[in-house]
């Protein structure tokens, strides 16, 4: 299975949840920046005086009216994970440009977003020193998620990173997915390739929403009984998830991936 990898029930529209943001300095010919929710997933490195580790992130983030934001984040920093709440900021920084400021528990983050025609965040890259991580964007619909949501096909392509006792170190690996999901429980087969060594793998899991969440806990095992420990966030659509993100949680392998339900 893969070794490593990284919510939908309201049927309101999404465009009824995402309303324009009264924030200043609105650039000419854009759209100012719309209130929501979004899901964020995030990938790079961090560069401290430590040295160079891999960095990934999930995020569900509100932008609100008066233009701060709250959110909560789930983060690898190398083999090691931390979560927590946050408040911040958005303001327009440029040509359909927005600024995110983020006091997170272990310090202040800032991201720089370029918007789509409706005013969205689609992507953005990390503004801190020493980072270089680049995240993608994808709108919420409002309220939480049910396992059942996810009912139906699942795919994904994913690329993550494993760590190498032998070489203390990280080797590169890439994944592709499909699976089938039913009230919670997930059954698929994984493509893979680890340092250039190509394996295929069935495996079977089960996600565990949190209470009056999207975010949940989601354990799977390959067909060698060996198991996989993922903290995952459920994007709602319009009618059902449009997937889902995760992180994985084992501190050998590092991936965070956007499973995509057909």
């Amino acid at each position: 299975m893969l070794r490593t990898a990284l919510a939908l029930l309201v049927a309101t529209p999404i465009s009824l949840a995402l309303q324009l943001l009264t924030l200043p300095a609105q650039a000419k010919g854009c759209q100012a920046p719309m209130q929501g929710r979004y899901a964020v997933m995030a990938m790079g490195t961090v560069t401290t005086p430590a040295g160079t580790s891999p960095q990934a992130r999930l995020l569900e983030e509100r932008w609100l009216a008066n233009g701060s934001v709250e959110g909560r984040i789930v983060e690898r920093l190398g083999r090691s994970q931390r979560s927590g709440s946050y408040k911040g900021s958005v303001k327009m920084s440029g040509t359909c440009l927005v600024q995110v400021k983020r006091q997170l528990p272990w310090g202040p983050q800032m991201s720089e977003a370029v918007l789509d025609g409706r005013g969205r965040p689609l992507y953005s890259l990390d503004r801190s020193a020493g980072a270089v991580i680049s995240s993608r964007w994808l709108p919420m619909a409002p309220g939480s998620c049910r396992v059942s949501d996810l009912n139906g096909v699942v795919l994904s392509s994913q690329v993550g990173l494993n760590w190498l006792k032998a070489k203390a170190g990280w080797s590169p690996n890439a994944v592709v997915q499909r699976e089938q999901w039913s009230e919670g429980s997930v059954k698929g087969i994984a493509l893979s390739s680890y340092g250039g060594v190509g394996d295929t793998a069935g495996y079977t899991g089960r996600l565990q929403l949190d209470a009056d969440s999207c975010w949940g806990t989601l354990v799977e095992n390959d067909d060698k009984g060996v198991a996989y420990n993922y903290r995952a966030l459920v994007v709602n659509g319009r009618s059902g998830a449009r997937g889902y993100l995760y992180l994985q949680s084992d501190p050998d392998d590092l991936t965070v991936g956007w499973l995509v339900r057909d």
